[in-house]
């Protein structure tokens, strides 16, 4: 068990990766608490339920305390006090507490997550680290129309991994499930809010149906994005990724030491077309 105090924020935020990475190994921790469920400390500083059958995202958490250090300090930098920030495929609520943290007591977090069994590990951390009260967990899948049901495929191994999938889909019973979830669009999620002000977007091959959804709030708010691309998902990338930089008028990449960096559509497709890659897009520059 670790005897370091607990990391604070603006520590977080000042640090290089290496650094960041440093710290949090020096305090992370985990407890088996039974029934496929563990309790770890994340950014040494947080309390994490983990399902413990989650061998990506799940096994290096346990471990490490972190994950996707780069995209983790690129929030830390750039979310502030009294923001409306809203992370889409929330997952087990990794990134939700630090995006409800770092918005303050009067800022709002928006945490959708359409997998039940997930969303219910996120609103336990939520609740455990106390930003239950700025939390507006939304269990529902988000798409390009505000009504109707979409099936989500849920594999055994990677709950992170869950997807929209077509409803001709039949999944192996020893691989994976389906689940029926509610869809809905962003635009309507976030109707209500007098502001947004930064989004992530993770979706396994959703982001270009959920973007399609949410043209009134970038038209009405400006927010800065984060999106997850991988051209082997979309029918047509080159034309998804030429949308996007046609809304924002540019493109960027979040490198592995947490910096967007501007990139073209053609480097995109050529250079990273084998990876998933972190998208930037903002009307100023980020930090």
């Amino acid at each position: 068990m670790s005897s370091s105090p607990l990391l604070h924020l603006h520590e977080l935020m000042a640090f290089d990766r290496h650094q960041a990475e440093a710290a949090i190994l020096q305090r992370v921790s985990s407890s088996y608490l039974g029934n496929h469920t563990a309790l770890v400390r994340v950014l040494g500083r947080y309390k994490l339920y983990i399902d413990t059958r989650d061998r990506g995202f799940g096994s290096h958490v346990l471990l490490d305390g972190f994950w996707e250090i780069w995209l983790t300090l690129f929030c830390a930098r750039n979310v502030r006090r009294g923001m409306t920030a809203i992370d889409v495929g929330a997952n087990f609520g990794y990134y939700s507490l630090l995006l409800a943290e770092l918005v303050g007591a009067k800022g709002e977090l928006i945490a959708v997550e359409p997998n039940p069994h997930a969303a219910d590990f996120l609103r336990r951390s939520v609740e455990l680290n106390g930003l239950l009260g700025r939390t507006r967990i939304e269990r529902l899948a988000l798409g390009s129309v505000a009504s109707g049901e979409a099936s989500l495929y849920v594999p055994h191994s990677e709950p992170k991994n869950a997807l929209i999938v077509a409803e001709t889909f039949l999944p192996h019973p020893q691989d994976g499930s389906l689940i029926k979830v509610p869809v809905t669009t962003l635009d309507r999620l976030s109707a209500s809010c007098t502001r947004v002000d930064f989004i992530k977007i993770d979706a396994e091959g959703a982001e270009e149906v959920i973007i399609e959804g949410m043209g009134e709030t970038i038209a009405r708010h400006k927010p800065m994005l984060v999106v997850e691309f991988n051209p082997a998902r979309y029918t047509d990338a080159r034309g998804f990724l030429e949308r996007l930089a046609g809304i924002y008028g540019s493109l960027r990449r979040l490198d592995f030491s947490g910096e967007a960096v501007p990139i073209t559509c053609a480097d995109l497709l050529e250079k990273y077309g084998a990876d998933d890659s972190l998208l930037v897009l903002s009307r100023d520059k980020p930090a």
